[in-house]
């Protein structure tokens, strides 16, 4: 059975916004999403025991309407193009959250109050997701010394040349153990490479942790994904070339 609520924060200032589309397989799975479906699907009223109370923290240096990528071109780069609306802040926003997601931001957004966010937020809050370089504004806090992760695979170099105390890894995306203060289960961080990577990480990590068919049809199905978790942790390899060598 799935849990009854499920609070999920999205650190979403200056990110590109395929790198937390994610989120809107969570929003499938919610009594909310369930309901409003039931008029025109009523098959779906079997999943109601598996749907979640789902709350989203949408997360910015303020309340006012912020920036994502990219940029518009007919303006100037710090207007950008579309915006979202807050509705809370790094200051504000809960620390003890079930799972916090990081999309990858420009590489100059580093706000004093975020970095904070993330170091009182990482002990409390048991699950951590990055998708592309979201895995590198992480390591900037210090918290990723010694885990294994992943980023974009463009990017590689040069996170093993910045933080090379990570363990940085060539996969589609990565699962680790983390720190967990909670008593609810291990701490667990998962890291993805580009958007796509990301999409499936969050599509097997609802596959391992919720009813199956659930996922499959109100998320996967409903969104046109291949139910399964799509391509797996491994990027195809090419001819002559062996996983170990990266």
């Amino acid at each position: 059975m799935a849990p009854k609520s499920l609070r999920i924060g999205v650190l979403l200032e200056l990110v590109q916004l395929s790198d937390v589309m994610g989120i809107d397989l969570f929003g499938n799975l919610s009594i909310g999403y369930l309901k409003q479906v039931l008029p025109l699907d009523p098959k779906v009223a079997a999943f109601l025991p598996h749907a979640m109370d789902i709350e989203l923290f949408y997360i910015s240096s303020s309340l006012e309407p912020a920036t994502t990528t990219p940029p518009n071109a007919s303006l100037p780069s710090s207007i950008g193009g579309f915006r979202f609306l807050p509705n809370t802040t790094y200051d504000d926003c809960p620390r003890d959250l079930d799972i916090i997601l990081i999309g990858g931001p420009l590489p100059t957004h580093r706000p004093e109050a975020a970095d904070r966010f993330m170091k009182e937020a990482w002990g409390k809050t048991r699950v951590w997701m990055t998708t592309c370089i979201g895995s590198l504004w992480l390591a900037s806090t210090g918290l990723l010394e010694g885990k294994k992760v992943t980023t974009n695979k463009e990017f590689l170099s040069a996170a093993r040349a910045g933080f090379p105390e990570i363990e940085w890894t060539y996969q589609r995306w990565v699962v680790d153990e983390k720190e967990y203060e909670g008593r609810d289960g291990k701490g667990e961080l998962w890291t993805a490479g580009g958007a796509g990577a990301g999409m499936d990480m969050i599509a097997r990590y609802c596959l391992d942790n919720f009813d199956k068919e659930f996922v499959n049809t109100m998320a996967l199905e409903g969104l046109e994904f291949n139910p399964g978790g799509q391509a797996g942790q491994f990027y195809p390899m090419k001819e002559g070339e062996r996983r170990a060598i990266f």
